[in-house]
């Protein structure tokens, strides 16, 4: 007796669910297999200080990413219109402070006036240089919107030498200008890629970047990107565009990350531990 039309959609539906099931099964199961192991210990990195605890990029912040025990302090910088480096995240200072107009077109001064949030100050880069210098935890700037501010590079690498701290630092940026500028001035200084969405692989990073810095969705996309990296001998830093929680950090972890950027610092050590 045949079967019905019914029953055989039945059967075919049931076939492709098992292969949609399969395939990612299959995929992950592989790259399980691919994996390498982390180059380093954990890095916990206090994304702007933590700014789950307080005003980003502020000294509060990272007064108190230095008390949780972090190993790096991350941060922006950019430069006023007088040439001072400050730390600050967008291009402007309406969001962060209870100021308006554009870093640029406002001098150091006017900058410092302005309140960041629970009366903290905007901080100069010499200024946090000079507390992880005094603390003994590395820093991991980033050239924030390099092509507004021509020289930003070698006024960064000025005070890193000024205080002796270039071998506690490492520089980020997306842009490839900045990193191959920052190659130029002294190719021994870390150097670190960042990527974003949709950025599945970390081969050949720009400016020879000895660090890579990929959101952590898109490595959960593609861990074997992990293993592309360290083949090259270079450690895997993530930041987390959404999904920023502590099965992520495990899971990141598990696949091989050297280093995670968290807003907050003491969960990412809690889910590590």
């Amino acid at each position: 007796m045949s079967s019905s039309p019914k029953s055989s959609v039945r059967r075919r539906a049931c076939g492709c669910i098992l292969i949609v099931i399969a395939i990612p099964l299959v995929y992950y199961l592989l790259q399980i297999a691919l994996r390498t192991p982390p180059l380093s210990p954990p890095q916990v990195i206090a994304h702007r200080g933590g700014l789950a605890y307080a005003p980003e990029n502020t000294l509060a912040a990272f007064e108190n990413a230095i008390a949780q025990g972090v190993e790096w302090l991350e941060f922006d910088v950019q430069m006023t219109q007088d040439g001072e480096l400050v730390l600050i995240h967008d291009e402007t200072v309406d969001r962060t402070t209870n100021g308006t107009g554009a870093v640029a077109d406002l001098t150091r001064k006017q900058i410092l006036l302005l309140d960041a949030g629970q009366g903290q100050k905007v901080p100069t880069f010499q200024e946090v240089v000079e507390l992880a210098k005094a603390s003994g935890v590395k820093i991991f700037p980033e050239t924030k919107s390099a092509h507004l501010y021509p020289g930003v590079e070698e006024k960064m690498l000025g005070v890193l030498e000024e205080t002796g701290y270039q071998d506690q630092a490492a520089i980020q940026s997306f842009e490839t200008g900045s990193l191959e500028t920052l190659q130029g001035l002294d190719p021994n200084l870390r150097r670190c890629a960042l990527s974003g969405l949709w950025k599945l692989s970390l081969r050949n990073p720009p400016g020879e970047a000895q660090l890579v810095c990929p959101m952590a969705e898109m490595v959960l996309l593609n861990p074997f990107m992990i293993r592309q990296a360290h083949a090259e001998g270079r450690q895997v830093f993530v930041y987390f565009g959404v999904f920023e929680n502590p099965l992520m950090f495990k899971a990141m972890r598990f696949f091989g990350v050297d280093g995670l950027m968290s807003d907050d610092p003491l969960a990412l050590k809690e889910a590590l531990e």
